[in-house]
């Protein structure tokens, strides 16, 4: 039924809440979420990275110029296709402002744990 999500590995496919794809250190970066109950072990999320494509294109027919077009992989393609038909609408292309908060909030604690790993890590070595 939706086989480049099966072939991405994903087989929840009832469970899916939502997605994000963003364009992040030239990868396309897909995030699929899902539904879980309080207390699963499985994870909330998934995350891929898609390499893009490059292809010289004309870019003026008179003048024989010719410059270079990223465009996103087929297979990050086909799996927002087959997301949007499962989640019943198009991702939203606009992030809302408390969507980004979230983000930054959720980044900053992974940041903050990690020093902390690294910073045990050197202390042990001393």
């Amino acid at each position: 039924m939706y086989p480049t999500l099966e072939s991405m590995g994903i087989t929840s496919i009832q469970d899916i809440e939502k997605f994000t794809l963003r364009y992040e250190g030239g990868h396309d970066v897909l995030k699929v979420y899902y539904r879980r109950e309080k207390g699963s072990l499985l994870p909330k999320s998934k995350k891929f990275k898609f390499g893009r494509s490059t292809k010289t294109v004309l870019a003026d027919g008179g003048q024989q110029t010719y410059r270079q077009v990223q465009e996103p992989s087929l297979i990050v393609l086909r799996a927002t296709e087959e997301l949007s038909k499962i989640v019943g609408k198009q991702a939203e292309d606009k992030v809302s402002k408390e969507e980004l908060i979230v983000e930054l909030e959720h980044l900053e604690k992974v940041m903050s744990s990690k020093i902390k790993e690294i910073k045990e890590k050197i202390n042990a070595i001393s």
